[in-house]
C-alpha cells in the first residue's frame, strides 16, 4: 500500500503540492486564532460532579452579584516604613479617584483604616469588578485599565501600589505565555532548522522539510481553533504550547526517518525518483504506526475528568494526524521534486559511511548483549529510585514569572495581612424552609466556630427567596498549598458538611482551595484511567505491527522504566537540587503520554528494522548489529531535536514550563539512546527469535515473519 501511494505520489507530485498550498491557505484564513480559544483559569476545566463546581452554581442562583471578583490593591511606602497618617489620606483619595474613574467594570473601590496591616507597613485597597477571571485578552485589558489610572491617581511619590487577585494573576500569565510561545516557536524553528542542517551537512536538507512542516503548523492551528470553536471547549494557554513542539518536533522526527532511509537506498547505487517510492514503503511502515501510537496515547487524554488534558487531547490528535499525512505525502512530493539535491552539498549520500559510531555500537551490542542490557538496566532503574520522593504541586502562582506586578503584590499581601485574603472561603448553606435573620446569624457563628476559620465579618447574606444563606470565612496559608487542600478536603469540607446536616441544610464549599483540591482529584482519577488505556492501546497496535506478543510487552516494560527513570530524574533535580516543594501537578501525566508515546516511535523504528533484517536471514546477534548500525543514526539524530524542541520550554522563564520541558526532553532522550539504542537491540538479541512469538517461524520459513 506505502508503495503504490509512494509512486502516486512521485508522479502526481506537483498537483500533491499544490493541494496542500490551497487547502492551508484556506483553512487558515477562515479560521479562529488558537488565541481565541485559550483560558488560563484551571479549576474552570473541572467537570459540574465536583463540589466546588456545584458551589459555584448556587453562588450565581442565590446571589448573582458573586459573579462580581475583588481584585486587591496593595499601597506601601517606597523605604518601606510606616504608612504615616499623610500616606492614608493618599490611599484613601486614591481609592476615591479610581472609583469616581467610572472605569468599564469596576463597580466600586473600597478602602478604610480597617484595611491597614497590623504592622501598619500597608494599606490593602479592594477593587470590585462586575467580571470574573476569563483568562484572556479580556482579562489584560481589564487589569491595564486599572493599573494606568492608578498611576494617574497616586500622586504621592514616596508611595507604590500593586494590584493581584485572580484576574490580575491570570493577565499577567497569559501576557507571559504569550511572551513564552514567541520565544519557544523560535528556539523551536530554529533547532529544527540547524540541527538537520548539521546532520546532513546541507542547508537543503534543513530549509526544505522545514518550510513544509510550518505550512502544516499554520494549517494545524487553525483546525484545533475551528474544532474547540465548534465543539465549544477551551484549551489551556499554559499548555497550547506544546502544538508548537509537537508539531515541529514529531514531523522532523519522521522526516528524519524517511530521509535517512532515502540517503541509504541512495548510498547503495540506486537513483530516481523510485527510490523515494521505496523509502516511503520502508520508512512508511514505522511512521504510521508510531504516529498511530502517539495519536492514541494523546487521544486517551480524552477519557479525562480534568478538562485541561481531555481538551489538550483533541489538537495533539490533530497535530500528529495532520503531521503523519503531510509525511506520507506533501515531504515525499517535496523531496521527489529536489531529488538528491536535498542533501546539496554534502557528497556523503553518494557512498556508504565507513567506521561510524553507529557500526561500532552495534558492534559492541552484538558481541556483549548482556553486559548492554544490564548496564541499562542499571542506569534506568537508579534514576526511577527518585521516583520514590516525587511529590506534586498546584501552587500555580508560584510557578509563574515572579517579576510581574501581580506576583509581587500577592507576595506582598501574604506578609501584610495573609495569603488567604486574596482567595476568601464562601460556605453556603440551602433548605427549602429558609432561613431567617437570626437562625443565619447563628449559623454564621458555628462556622466561625469550625477549626482554623475566621469570620470575614459583617453579616451573613440570605438570598431573595430566603433558602440559601453565605457565610464568608478566612482560612490559613496559601490557597493552592499542599497543606490547605489537605486541611479543606479533609477537616474543613467535612466539618461544613455535618454543620450544614445539623442544621437540615445542604452545605458547599467555594475557594480556591476546594476547587484544588478537586482538581487534585481529578488528576488522580485521570493517571489511573489514562496509563492503562495508554498501554492498552499501545501493545495492540504494536502486536498488529509485529506479529507477536512477547515482543510488544518488554517493549512496554521498556517504556514503563523509562516512564518511572524520567519522573525519578526530574525529581532529584527540581526537588532534590533545586529544593522545589513538588512537581506541577500535569508533569507526571505529561511525561507519560510523551515519553511513552513518542518514545515508543524510536522503539518501533528499531523493531521493525530488526524484524527487516531477521526476514533477510541474518541471525539475532546480527539482526541486532545491522539494525543499530543503519538505525543508529536516525534514532539519535531524532532523539536530539525532539529533546531540543521540548527542552526550549526553559527558555520561556517559566517554571512549569521549565519541569515540563526538562522531563519530557529527559525522557526522551533516555527513550532514544538508552532504551532503543542500547536496551532494546541487546534484549532482542538475547532473546533471539522467541521476541517474535508467536510469530516465530523456523529459520528456513524467516522470510514469512
Amino acid at each position: 500500500m506505502l508503495n503504490k501511494l509512494g509512486s502516486f505520489i512521485v508522479r502526481n507530485r506537483w498537483w500533491v503540492i499544490g493541494a496542500w498550498v490551497i487547502v492551508a491557505v484556506l483553512i487558515t484564513a477562515f479560521s479562529p486564532k488558537l488565541s481565541s480559544v485559550t483560558s488560563s483559569d484551571q479549576t474552570s476545566f473541572l467537570p459540574s460532579k465536583y463540589e466546588s463546581v456545584q458551589a459555584g452554581k448556587v453562588a450565581d442562583k442565590a446571589f448573582p452579584q458573586s459573579k462580581d471578583d475583588v481584585e486587591l490593591l496593595l499601597v506601601k511606602r517606597r523605604d518601606g516604613a510606616k504608612l504615616t497618617d499623610a500616606d492614608q489620606t493618599a490611599v484613601q483619595a486614591l481609592a476615591t479617584d479610581l472609583q469616581n474613574s467610572h472605569l468599564p467594570k469596576v463597580a466600586g473601590v473600597h478602602t478604610s483604616s480597617q484595611a491597614v496591616s497590623k504592622n501598619g507597613k500597608a494599606q490593602m485597597v479592594q477593587v470590585v469588578v462586575t467580571t470574573q477571571s476569563t483568562g484572556g485578552a479580556s482579562d489584560v485589558t481589564l487589569v491595564k485599565q486599572i493599573r494606568d489610572q492608578v498611576k494617574k491617581s497616586l500622586s504621592d511619590p514616596g508611595l507604590q501600589a500593586g494590584l493581584t487577585g485572580n484576574i490580575a494573576l491570570n493577565a499577567d500569565s497569559s501576557s507571559s505565555f504569550t511572551t513564552a510561545t514567541k520565544i519557544v516557536t523560535m528556539a523551536t524553528f530554529a533547532l529544527v532548522i540547524i540541527l538537520p542542517g548539521i546532520i546532513f551537512r546541507s542547508p537543503v536538507a534543513a530549509f526544505a522539510p522545514v518550510l513544509a512542516v510550518s505550512l502544516v503548523y499554520a494549517l494545524a492551528q487553525s483546525l484545533i481553533a475551528l474544532a474547540a470553536k465548534t465543539f465549544n471547549f477551551k484549551i489551556s494557554d499554559q499548555l497550547s504550547i506544546l502544538y508548537t513542539v509537537v508539531l515541529f518536533g514529531i514531523g522532523t522526527d519522521y522526516i528524519l526517518f524517511l530521509l535517512f532511509r532515502y540517503r541509504e537506498k541512495l548510498r547503495s547505487g540506486e537513483r530516481g525518483r523510485d527510490v523515494v517510492s521505496f523509502a516511503l514503503s520502508r520508512a512508511g511502515e514505522a511512521i504510521l504506526s508510531a504516529a498511530l501510537v502517539v495519536a492514541s496515547a494523546f487521544a486517551a487524554l480524552g477519557f479525562s475528568d480534568f478538562g485541561l488534558f481531555k481538551n489538550l487531547a483533541p489538537g495533539l490528535v490533530i497535530c500528529v494526524l495532520t503531521m503523519l499525512l503531510a509525511v506520507l505525502t506533501l515531504i515525499p512530493a517535496v523531496i521527489s521534486v529536489i531529488g538528491p539535491k536535498i542533501f546539496w552539498p554534502s557528497k556523503a549520500w553518494q557512498k556508504p559511511p565507513s567506521g561510524t559510531v553507529s557500526k561500532r555500537v552495534g558492534g559492541i551490542i552484538a558481541r556483549h548483549p548482556g553486559w548492554i542490557a544490564g548496564g541499562s538496566l542499571v542506569i534506568l532503574l537508579a534514576l526511577a529510585a527518585g521516583y520514590t520522593q516525587l511529590k506534586t504541586s498546584y501552587d500555580f502562582t508560584s510557578q509563574q514569572p515572579q517579576n510581574t506586578e501581580s506576583a509581587k503584590a500577592y507576595k506582598d499581601v501574604s506578609k501584610y495581612f495573609s495569603a488567604g485574603a486574596i482567595s476568601p472561603t464562601e460556605v453556603y448553606f440551602v433548605r427549602d424552609s429558609g432561613f431567617t435573620t437570626a437562625q443565619a446569624a447563628a449559623i454564621q457563628q458555628k462556622v466561625g466556630d469550625l477549626p482554623k476559620a475566621k469570620l470575614a465579618g459583617g453579616d451573613p447574606q440570605i438570598s431573595k427567596d430566603g433558602n440559601t444563606m453565605q457565610v464568608t470565612v478566612y482560612l490559613p496559608g496559601s490557597a493552592a498549598s499542599d497543606s490547605s487542600l489537605n486541611f479543606v478536603a479533609d477537616t474543613f469540607r467535612p466539618d461544613v458538611h455535618k454543620l450544614g446536616d445539623s442544621v437540615h441544610a445542604k452545605a458547599y464549599v467555594s475557594s480556591e482551595s476546594a476547587a484544588f483540591a478537586d482538581v487534585r482529584s481529578a488528576v488522580n482519577r485521570d493517571l489511573a484511567v489514562i496509563l492503562p488505556v495508554a498501554a492498552v492501546i499501545i501493545f495492540v497496535i504494536l502486536v498488529l505491527l509485529l506479529h507477536s506478543i512477547l515482543g510488544p510487552l518488554y517493549l512496554l516494560v521498556a517504556v514503563a522504566l523509562g516512564f518511572t527513570a524520567t519522573l525519578g530524574g526530574t525529581t532529584y533535580l527540581f526537588q532534590g537540587i533545586q529544593g522545589n516543594a513538588g512537581l506541577i501537578f500535569f508533569i507526571p501525566i505529561m511525561v507519560y503520554i510523551f515519553v511513552v508515546a513518542i518514545g515508543t516511535d524510536y522503539n518501533i523504528l528499531v523493531m521493525t528494522r530488526l524484524r527487516e533484517e531477521v526476514r533477510g536471514g541474518l541471525k539475532p546477534h546480527a539482526a541486532a548489529d545491522m539494525t543499530i548500525e543503519h538505525s543508529g543514526a536516525t534514532v539519535a539524530s531524532a532523539g536530539l531535536i525532539l529533546a531540543g524542541t521540548f527542552g526550549s520550554l526553559a527558555l520561556a522563564g517559566i517554571s512549569l514550563l521549565a519541569q515540563l520541558g526538562f522531563a519530557v526532553a529527559f525522557g526522551i532522550m533516555l527513550s532514544a539512546f538508552i532504551i532503543a539504542t542500547l536496551l532494546v537491540p541487546s534484549v532482542a538479541a538475547l532473546l533471539g527469535y522467541k521476541v517474535w512469538w508467536p510469530g516465530h517461524k523456523p529459520a528456513k520459513d524467516l522470510n514469512r515473519l
